[in-house]
């Protein structure tokens, strides 16, 4: 044989258990591969499915041994989705939830426990208020994702126009009913008050804050919560309102966000986000919307408190997850990594995230804005979680059916409460 032709079988040969080492090494890398899926409303939605696609992509390639597969289901269905899909013992590894829902989820009894996935670092990275009200039976269920507290909002331009000074929101129901009673003399095409008064269980959530300043608690059927003295107090405040042309009650609380940016509305009770949304009807630059709006604490009423709802978001992870130790990377990436918080959280969210301090000098300066910091050193520690769970759920149609009652018609406020706890009671 020539030395050509054995220079060739040896050139093969070579080549040959190259590649078979390849492929095996390929295969081993692959099978070592983790995917885990990821039900979220972030990719169902076009406004913020750029962002959590660019996230997702810089977490697989910091973490080239876990892959994500992101499952698109809408706001309105995750919760039920997830419960069918617990039920039915096929859940996703991850969830994003919110709410009411994140209660109902855990019902099932199928998250998994965080807190013995936290170490000292990171619980001491978090504010402890953002950890509160995740709870059941002792056991964080869920981890804190973005923070969007609602804040009382108020148009300066229209105070203005009323003779009202734009530099002083009201800080009680008094002052805030004299200056509602001026805009809509000098404006009346203005909505005084943008407030969600739907017939569904967010807009319990979003009240709540204004029962609980006038010391009422409707779900407290056991002490007649609903026709409590506070309760009516509420609901007599509630059809004032009403009568008075103070609020526009057909309305969710995402249709007054385009009108506040053209000035239609003077005070909007709404979450941090609603910046984002502003500028983006109105092009305004951040200078020039500082000057325009400012949000504060929410006017208190009897109780001589004001409150918040908290409306971010969470992730949870189901007990049935066979990758729990990657499933709590991308939880804390998601929630924590500066990369996630800048081109997600701030970003397409304009949310608060959980942890006490920004991880850079570059998102501690985007932090520091007069919004920003009007959440984060006021409104956030004026937050209160209603009694979330199954209950709530079900009451919601009960409470918000008797609040529309009462802006909408004449019956007796009383008959109107002893309604509400019947229906409660059932």
């Amino acid at each position: 044989m020539s030395d050509i032709r054995k220079a060739a079988r040896r050139f093969a040969l070579v080549a040959s258990t190259a590649m078979a080492v390849s492929l095996m090494t390929a295969s081993s890398h692959a099978a070592d591969k983790v995917t885990l899926t990821f039900a979220n409303w972030a990719a169902a939605e076009g406004a913020t499915r750029p962002g959590i696609e660019a996230v997702i992509a810089e977490f697989e390639k910091d973490n080239p041994d876990i892959q994500i597969k992101s499952e698109a289901i809408s706001f309105s269905e995750i919760a039920r989705q997830l419960v069918l899909r617990v039920r039915s013992g096929n859940p996703p590894d991850v969830a994003e939830i919110a709410g009411n829902d994140t209660f109902l989820l855990a019902q099932t009894g199928k998250l998994e426990p965080l807190d013995g996935y936290m170490d000292a670092a990171m619980k001491g990275a978090i504010k402890p208020a953002a950890l509160q009200g995740f709870q059941v039976n002792g056991t964080l269920i869920a981890f804190p994702w973005t923070q969007a507290p609602a804040g009382f909002w108020y148009d300066k331009a229209v105070m203005q126009k009323a003779g009202l000074d734009p530099e002083n929101p009201p800080k009680t129901i008094d002052e805030l009913m004299k200056d509602m009673a001026a805009i809509k003399k000098s404006q009346p095409d203005v909505i005084p008050l943008g407030l969600d008064t739907t017939n569904r269980a967010f807009a319990l959530q979003s009240n709540w804050p204004w029962m609980a300043t006038f010391g009422a608690n409707p779900l407290d059927v056991a002490n007649k919560g609903a026709e409590s003295d506070a309760m009516k107090a509420y609901l007599t405040w509630m059809r004032e309102l009403a009568k008075k042309g103070y609020i526009d009650p057909g309305r969710k609380i995402g249709e007054f966000r385009p009108l506040i940016a053209q000035d239609k509305v003077a005070f909007h009770w709404d979450q941090v986000l609603l910046q984002g949304v502003i500028q983006s009807v109105n092009k305004m630059k951040d200078d020039e919307f500082y000057k325009h709006y400012g949000v504060t604490t929410q006017p208190a009423g009897s109780s001589g408190k004001s409150y918040s709802f908290e409306g971010g978001h969470q992730l949870v992870m189901f007990a049935d997850s066979a990758h729990k130790e990657a499933a709590w990377k991308f939880i804390q990436y998601l929630s924590t990594s500066p990369f996630a918080i800048e081109n997600y959280t701030l970003r397409y969210e304009s949310s608060l995230t959980p942890l006490e301090k920004a991880p850079s000098e570059a998102l501690a300066k985007k932090l520091d804005t007069p919004i920003f910091n009007a959440f984060s050193d006021k409104i956030m520690g004026t937050v209160t979680t209603p009694p979330y769970g199954p209950n709530f759920a079900a009451g919601a149609t009960a409470v918000m059916a008797g609040v529309q009652q009462a802006i909408t018609s004449d019956t007796p406020i009383d008959e109107i409460a002893a309604s509400i706890q019947k229906n409660l009671a059932q």
